[in-house]
């Protein structure tokens, strides 16, 4: 369920809401299917005014304390009756502070949110041992950054591919070093699948 935890010495700003169970960081984007009456107006505003909007996470129809902002990316189909297939990309993590279910005027829910860091530098040695090691074995391009000084917890989450469920698990985390243990193990258990897949590939050439 949605929790009141405010810090108050961070600046808040008012966002409409479309909330969906799903969550994403800065620099994914995703299709969306565009159909109920108030979303086709909260995308209209985004097209003609360039707002950004916030997709609150839903688990069980429940509103969580955690979403993303989105801008309209791309509007890739449109159809009789204003239907639409637009795609929307990321570019915050934010905590929902409020939840109205119209704005002033709209159809459309919103509220207060903060936008929220997460693009730390990884600080675990045994991460980015295992990172380095992923890299070498099995993807030279498992992050895109490759060449950079430091990597970013939220580049290995993107290049992770988890779960909506798995990201928000990971943002309601209370200190880096669950989050950077959490990542890996989740870089432990691909590394083992990779490593058992090339195992197979060899005993089928084998054959």
């Amino acid at each position: 369920m949605l929790r009141n935890h405010i810090c108050m010495e961070k600046q808040t700003i008012i966002l409409p809401y479309f909330p969906l169970s799903i969550f994403l960081f800065p620099g994914e984007d995703i299709p969306l299917h565009i159909f109920e009456p108030r979303y086709k107006q909260l995308i209209k505003d985004a097209r003609t005014q360039g707002i950004t909007f916030a997709i609150p996470f839903v688990i069980d129809q429940d509103i969580q304390e955690f979403g993303c902002e989105v801008r309209l990316k791309e509007v890739v189909a449109e159809k009789p009756g204003g239907r639409m297939v637009i795609v929307v990309e990321c570019l915050s993590v934010v905590q929902i502070l409020s939840y109205h279910n119209k704005l002033e005027g709209k159809l459309y829910a919103g509220g207060s949110i903060q936008r929220m860091p997460c693009s730390d530098p990884v600080e675990s040695e045994e991460l980015l041992g295992l990172i380095e090691n992923y890299v070498d074995q099995f993807d030279k391009d498992f992050l895109s950054a490759g060449t950079k000084k430091a990597i970013t917890r939220q580049e290995v989450m993107i290049a992770l591919n988890l779960t909506s469920d798995d990201k928000y698990k990971f943002i309601c985390m209370p200190d880096d070093f669950q989050k950077e243990g959490y990542l890996a193990g989740q870089l432990r258990y691909l590394g083992m699948i990779r490593k058992q897949e090339t195992l197979l590939g060899n005993d089928f050439g084998l054959n």
